[in-house]
């Protein structure tokens, strides 16, 4: 605070700290204002570093992984404090994580990476509901609510894909899962994947998609080879 002169002089400086501890929901904040990191619990030092971070008073919020050393029911406390420092702040909350059912809980829309690429992306329900893509629909069936997928189980082979994960250093032309992919086609692996666009914003990077009618394929989106990423540097 005190090298975005947000605050000036220890009054102020100790001022502003009791307000971002109870707007974390540790309160009252003289109990924490003077403890060390080894006096809070887990939760309590995730809380802090929320905390820390609206400070700034910032637009955006990023939280890579912020549950998930947490037991189960401080984690669901920690979402609920970040849904509500969303709503009352006016935040945008980039919420990165590879729990899929905690990204349903917290986000408005969900885009789905592999291999570095986003292959799916979409409204929350809508991706939850009715995926495309079969690293979505792992994902799913490897999260602790799939009964909300319809298609639940279906794809519970892919989890004993002996296949080696993707090496992101090598130039790959097609699908970068289609090698753990039972669904996978020779047009997976020897061109180009175009993006699918379907209804309310959604996209799939599949050609499972082409049996979609209500998706339009756009022209292919090319994997960038490590060459021309290291030309765009």
């Amino acid at each position: 605070m005190r090298i975005h002169r947000i605050a000036k002089g220890r009054k102020a400086v100790n001022a502003k700290v009791a307000e971002l501890l109870e707007k974390v929901n540790l309160s009252p904040a003289s109990r924490y204002i003077d403890r060390y990191p080894t006096d809070l619990s887990g939760g309590q030092r995730q809380r802090i570093a929320i905390a820390k971070s609206l400070a700034v008073s910032p637009k955006v919020l990023l939280a890579d992984e912020p549950t998930s050393m947490l037991d189960a029911s401080i984690r669901l406390e920690v979402l609920n404090l970040l849904s509500d420092l969303r709503d009352e702040e006016g935040l945008a909350v980039l919420y990165i994580t590879h729990d899929i059912a905690s990204a349903r809980y917290l986000s408005d829309r969900i885009n789905v990476m592999y291999g570095g690429r986003i292959i799916e992306s979409g409204p929350t329900e809508q991706i939850v509901g009715d995926p495309v893509h079969p690293y979505t629909r792992l994902l799913l069936d490897s999260a602790p609510d799939p009964s909300h997928y319809k298609g639940s189980g279906h794809s519970a082979a892919m989890s004993s894909s002996t296949a080696a994960p993707v090496d992101n250093s090598v130039e790959v032309l097609g699908c970068r899962f289609a090698n753990r992919c039972p669904l996978a086609r020779p047009e997976c692996t020897d061109r180009p994947i175009p993006r699918y666009v379907g209804p309310d914003g959604r996209d799939v990077l599949c050609v499972l998609a082409d049996e979609r009618p209500d998706f339009t394929p756009q022209s292919p989106d090319p994997d960038p080879t490590p060459d021309a990423a290291a030309a765009a540097r």
